[in-house]
């Protein structure tokens, strides 16, 4: 949707000049400037469902998590559009310089304790969702399959309230704010750690780290569990990145679905060298 349609769909009091933000892979967002400030606003996928995308769910996440000072407030929304108005902030994300994981897990620990009763996100039917998109599946991918009918891959939990994609992009700030909640759910803590832990590429060191900082903030996890997620976090990714690609043609999705498999190439080549 181009500036003049978007602008368009806004009630009159959100229009304003609008400039296109670089970032983002599957959604396009722009700093609205309007004669009551500048704000933040996205523009959703034109097929969420298609990525597992529940734009209710996620506006719910976002509001609650909001109420809970981890995530900046929603000023306005329209889920069906995919629709999403924030404060704009002058802060940098975590893509730049070593991540402050004592700061992070306190805020992590902070949204697994917040009550929700929303549905659990299983990660064999996330997988299978995907499956379905993508058929035929690349046949690199499905040689990997077999590996998640493993036990130690499968390990029991008890689910608590997850972002899911808490990668470095979406860390604002020295708090730091937590952005885009379009896969929150109920889940597996450990996922959640994996998704950081693959993120900023934290080794053995790092990620007991991590656990240590989770631990003292209140969250229970042991190391097994996380190194359980962390295959199936490239699992999602390669899974994800191939279907982008499918559909787009960008090569960026095609990178990061060859830098997913190799990864999941090199965790079967140690199993069976051990």
């Amino acid at each position: 949707m181009d500036a003049e349609p978007l602008l368009a769909a806004l009630p009159a009091e959100w229009r304003g000049r609008l400039t296109p933000l670089a970032g983002g892979l599957t959604n396009r967002c722009w700093r609205l400037d309007t004669s009551r400030g500048a704000y933040w606003l996205r523009r959703g996928c034109a097929d969420p469902a298609a990525l597992g995308i529940d734009r209710r769910l996620e506006l719910l996440a976002h509001q609650a998590a909001a109420a809970a000072g981890l995530a900046l407030e929603v000023r306005f929304a329209r889920p069906e559009l995919g629709l999403l108005i924030l404060d704009w902030r002058e802060e940098r994300d975590w893509r730049y310089g070593k991540p402050d994981l004592e700061r992070l897990m306190s805020r992590v620990a902070a949204l697994h304790r917040l009550p929700v009763t929303w549905p659990v996100l299983d990660l064999p039917t996330r997988v299978g969702h995907y499956l379905r998109r993508l058929a035929p599946v690349p046949g690199e991918l499905s040689r990997l399959l077999p590996l998640f009918e493993r036990s130690e891959l499968n390990p029991s939990f008890s689910p608590v309230f997850c972002h899911h994609d808490l990668n470095a992009a979406n860390l604002l700030g020295e708090r730091p704010w937590l952005l885009d909640w379009e896969y929150a759910a109920r889940g597996d803590a450990a996922f959640e750690l994996a998704v950081i832990a693959d993120s900023f590429n934290l080794g053995r060191a790092d990620c007991r780290a991590m656990l240590a900082a989770y631990r003292a903030a209140g969250g229970e996890l042991s190391e097994a569990r996380l190194q359980a997620r962390l295959p199936w976090v490239w699992l999602l990714t390669a899974l994800w990145a191939a279907q982008q690609y499918r559909h787009s043609g960008v090569p960026l999705y095609l990178e990061q679905q060859q830098q997913a498999v190799h990864r999941l190439c090199q965790y079967q080549s140690e199993l069976e060298w051990e």
